[in-house]
């Protein structure tokens, strides 16, 4: 057996081998090719935050809360000085600080969100029937003169294979009432807000309230009380099932 150009020659056929060109070639397309990209390194799987990330971020939301504490507390030792009076005699000396907590207590519900509620209070359950909690307390402020209206809520629903905990629809009413409000925007803020989380067939919401600044101010009538109803669903749609709901509400 010969070679030829540094391949064999045996009975007429060349044999390429590992030292002709075609090796060669071979070695000169392995330089030209790109380098393999990195191993990229094991990552965790995605936990939430750590324990260290919450706290920063409750620490900063106590500093956010005590900026805003200190800016109501100025604020109102101002409307003190307006009223003619003295910030500084024994018996306001602590009226602004303690009026600065109290409006944040009254206004808390811009902080809480539905969701957060209602996380773990959803239940699956094969009930077509009317759910009814009726006469919950709720206090609110009116947005145009700052001074309570209170009274009660009503509140229905037909579920839609889903249940959520009673106390829950209280709950709904306490986040959206702790804000400047007017009756008429909260009694379908708590209708929505139960229509998007359970998606029943049906929701209704009256709202019976008295407010100060008629009973205190303006025409000052004692006894009147303004009424709202929200009806969303079949409970709008048909009589029946709304005249069912407001029978209930009023035995």
């Amino acid at each position: 057996m010969e070679t030829l150009n540094g391949d064999y020659f045996n009975g007429g056929f060349l044999l390429p081998v590992a030292g002709g060109e075609a090796a060669e070639k071979r070695g000169r397309e392995k330089q030209q090719q790109p380098p393999p990209p990195p191993l990229r390194p094991h990552l965790p799987a995605d936990r939430g935050p750590s324990s260290r990330e919450r706290q920063g971020e409750t620490e900063a939301e106590e500093r956010e809360q005590q900026a805003r504490l200190s800016a109501l507390e100025a604020a109102y030792g101002s409307i003190l000085r307006g009223l003619g009076e003295n910030p500084e005699r024994q018996g306001l000396q602590r009226t602004p600080r303690r009026a600065a907590k109290a409006m944040q207590f009254l206004t808390k519900g811009y902080h809480e969100n539905v969701a957060e509620i209602l996380n773990d209070a959803m239940f699956d359950e094969d009930h077509d029937e009317m759910v009814i909690v009726k006469d919950i307390e709720m206090f609110s402020l009116c947005e145009h003169h700052l001074v309570p209206f209170f009274g009660k809520v009503h509140i229905g629903y037909l579920p839609m294979k889903k249940v959520v905990g009673l106390s829950k629809l209280a709950r709904i009413v306490e986040i959206f009432s702790r804000r400047l409000q007017v009756q008429e925007r909260l009694t379908k803020q708590i209708a929505w807000a139960i229509t998007e989380a359970l998606k029943p067939v049906g929701v209704a919401v009256v709202i019976e309230a008295s407010h100060m600044c008629m009973i205190m101010r303006g025409v000052q009538k004692m006894k009147s009380k303004t009424v709202t109803s929200t009806m969303l669903g079949v409970l709008r749609e048909d009589p029946k099932t709304r005249e069912e709901f407001l029978s209930l509400i009023k035995s």
